[in-house]
């Protein structure tokens, strides 16, 4: 299942980048979100290992990523999964209107027969979810003190 979702944000792409390519201000603005932190040693850079706790309906769900592309102040390309399921995301970033788009685009890749038979009824808990993960981006980013 591929899910894009997009939001206007009233700041730099440069600033938006600074939230999204530092895993410790996810907490703030992912609303399902327990936990995401580097583990991997050194800066975040392509191959860097993240570690996130995701409360979804009820359960916490541990997620192993993987950095698949940085790209300053444009693109964080990550890959992770769990037993049930795999994703793949790109957090995009242009410049638009005084502001910055930034686009959530990724896909759901279900590995059990089980969340097989699911994904096609999480469609819509999927795509609520990452609206509000872009609304939270959207407020944190507009709201943060300098």
């Amino acid at each position: 299942m591929k899910i894009i979702q997009r939001i206007h944000i009233d700041k730099s792409p440069e600033d938006v980048w600074a939230v999204v390519s530092d895993p410790s201000t996810h907490t703030a603005w992912r609303p399902a979100l327990a936990e995401f932190r580097h583990v991997s040693n050194g800066p975040l850079a392509v191959g860097s290992h993240i570690r996130e706790k995701i409360r979804w309906r009820g359960r916490t769900i541990e997620i192993d990523d993987v950095v698949t592309a940085l790209e300053p102040p444009r693109r964080l390309g990550m890959r992770g999964g769990w037993k049930a399921a795999d994703f793949e995301l790109d957090f995009l970033l242009e410049p638009r209107d005084g502001g910055t788009l930034a686009s959530f685009d990724w896909s759901f890749l279900p590995k059990t027969f089980v969340m097989r038979l699911a994904t096609p009824l999480l469609g819509r808990a999927l795509r609520g979810a990452t609206k509000d993960e872009l609304a939270g981006l959207k407020s944190y980013v507009e709201n943060k003190p300098r």
